[in-house]
């Protein structure tokens, strides 16, 4: 098994799900509530000041997708190594008034997304893929997995990896997903004995 065994993240994003939070709270309010993380309404481009990013197609915004930084993984090499899957973190809010659903899922990244979980889109009820904050703090809100499996290369930090999501009435839509930050200090090597005290 690869070193990221572990994809679970050891520490959510408070500052994204209070956004998505404050948006639900009022109804048709949410692609607003974006602004105050870096986003514009209707904008399918700009990336979230929190890390992720994010985009727009009919009435279904996704915000903050990202590929998750592996728990206890220190900062250096590949992130997920090639062969194995990638977890997705990510919000989808439907701001429509009628529900959709999310019918498929796919990344040239791997051979396939496998999507765990509610696949329906209540109208102003997020999708939260991964572990992107307390879904209990929106009632109705629903917890999925989103895995990009079988990676054909290394997934490393640095690099953007597609990943396409198909909604039933909404329709395509394609985000370029970079890689979280790590949640684990780098590790740098200890200094040469004497270099502290300024000896060569």
């Amino acid at each position: 098994m690869s070193r990221a065994t572990s994809p679970r993240r050891s520490a959510t994003r408070p500052g994204a799900w209070k956004v998505l939070a404050a948006g639900t709270a009022a109804a048709g309010a949410l692609l607003l509530s974006g602004c105050g993380a870096g986003q514009v309404a209707q904008t399918a481009e700009q990336v979230a000041a929190v890390g992720g990013t994010g985009g727009v197609v009919g009435d279904v915004a996704v915000r903050n997708a990202e590929i998750a930084w592996p728990t206890g993984l220190a900062p250096t090499g590949a992130v997920y190594q090639k062969g194995g899957q990638a977890l997705v973190e990510m919000i989808i809010v439907n701001d429509g008034g009628a529900a959709d659903r999310l019918v498929s899922a796919s990344s040239e990244a791997g051979t396939q997304v496998v999507v765990t979980g509610e696949q329906v889109l209540a109208p102003q009820l997020p999708l939260v893929a991964g572990d992107e904050g307390d879904v209990a703090a929106i009632p109705g809100a629903k917890r999925i997995t989103v895995e990009i499996a079988g990676l054909r290369d290394d997934v490393v930090a640095g690099r953007t990896y597609p990943l396409t999501l198909v909604f039933e009435k909404a329709g395509r839509l394609t985000v370029d997903l970079p890689v979280a930050n790590p949640t684990t200090p780098r590790q740098d090597e200890a200094p040469a004995e004497g270099a502290a005290e300024g000896g060569h």
